[in-house]
């Protein structure tokens, strides 16, 4: 057990320091890791497994890089350099913590990441992540990118067969694709919260990037969509890639959600291809109605979407 904190008695003042030490332990030793409140202005990377990080009392791990930022070379860091917390093993547990991104959002700002999970069979619980757009990064990558030649950004040492991730009671915000990637991540109970476009253009919650053939992508178990006042219509998710899956299983929704529902991302060949649900959705014939066609919306339905069925073979998630 380590501690992290202002206190001359702790073991370590920042969570790099202790992050650092703990990865020298030998691999497989499961460790536990305590912050004390306060605001950690600092980029935290965790390569290591086996490890818990216990936030007491108001812990915030606070950066500001933005996909536009320069590095020496004047060239812009993009997306995947930019995030606050990065983690890259497996069999974590986080807890109490709030992660933000304040890089702020527009033009000259772009995608600013909180959190990259690069992990597998993780578990955040109370924990807060704060952003705008591109705020929760859920890996893995996909095979290769579209604008470029490589994704770039932080290092990746492991590559995991599964990237497992749930998300209990816990509170994300931003507005632009702001939980995205290709885990098969649950939310259980969140606060899932649309902020005001810089320029009140529309916003989207998710841009899944689900691998083709995996069984799940992203699902929303009892989670409460959430907005700011004087906000342009939301949708549901659009796809990053073609295989996207987003569930959204007896959520509570405000009215910022477009009728829609969900975007093709400027490509109607994805609509052949997506699986978009929702399920335990009120009056469900009239909303039906208005979402798109080449998505399924259901009155009841979607019990079989729990924990211990999404993610069968595992017990992390307990």
């Amino acid at each position: 057990m380590l501690v992290v904190g202002k206190e001359s008695f702790c073991d370590y003042h920042t969570i790099q320091e202790a992050i650092d030490s703990l990865e020298c332990e030998p691999s497989g030793q499961a460790d536990t890791l305590y912050i004390l409140s306060g605001i950690y202005n600092e980029t935290v990377r965790i390569y290591r497994s086996y490890l818990t990080i216990i936030g007491i009392g108001l812990v915030e791990i606070t950066m500001n890089h933005y996909a536009k930022e320069r590095d020496e070379a004047g060239e812009e860091i993009n997306t995947f350099a930019t995030p606050t917390l990065f983690l890259g093993g497996t069999d974590l547990v986080l807890e109490n913590l709030v992660i933000s991104n304040s890089a702020g959002q527009g033009e000259h700002i772009g995608q600013a990441v909180a959190v990259y999970a690069h992990c597998d069979r993780t578990v955040f619980r109370h924990c807060t992540f704060k952003g705008h757009q591109d705020t929760l990064f859920t890996g893995p990558l996909p095979p290769a990118p579209r604008e470029r030649g490589a994704f770039g950004g932080i290092p990746l040492r492991d590559h995991h067969i599964h990237y497992r991730q749930l998300y209990q009671h816990c509170y994300i915000e931003g507005t632009v694709d702001f939980i995205f990637g290709g885990a098969t991540a649950y939310f259980d109970q969140c606060e899932i919260r649309s902020l005001r476009h810089s320029e009140n253009q529309a916003g989207y919650i998710t841009a899944a990037s689900t691998p083709e053939g995996q069984s799940h992508g992203f699902i929303f178990k009892n989670c409460f969509l959430t907005a700011v006042r004087d906000i342009a219509p939301v949708y549901l998710g659009r796809p990053w890639r073609e295989h996207a899956k987003t569930v959204f299983v007896g959520c509570k929704m405000g009215s910022h959600i477009h009728p829609l529902g969900w975007d093709n991302w400027n490509n109607a060949a994805n609509e052949l291809t997506v699986g978009y649900q929702e399920y335990g959705v009120k009056d469900a014939a009239n909303v039906r109605k208005q979402r798109v066609p080449w998505a399924d919306c259901y009155e009841d339905g979607g019990e079989a979407l729990d924990k211990a069925f999404v993610f069968a073979g595992t017990d992390f998630w307990k």
